[in-house]
């Protein structure tokens, strides 16, 4: 019994975090396409570039890209 008190206790330790998960997140690495927001602005604004040269007569049909 007396060599069980003398053991010292070891306590298992994390695995160290990745430094650069954090950063990756955070600037949201390998995303080289537009965001929802930006898709959906552009399309907002070819259509209504599309509806006012209809409407000023410079084109004959509607189309949408």
């Amino acid at each position: 019994m007396a060599d069980k008190k003398d053991r010292p206790i070891v306590i298992p330790t994390q695995r160290p975090r990745n430094p650069f998960v954090v950063a990756a997140l955070t600037r949201r690495a390998g995303s080289h396409e537009k965001s929802r927001k930006a898709a959906r602005q552009q399309a907002r604004q070819r259509f209504q570039h599309a509806l006012d040269s209809l409407l000023r007569g410079e084109r004959t049909e509607f189309e949408i890209d």
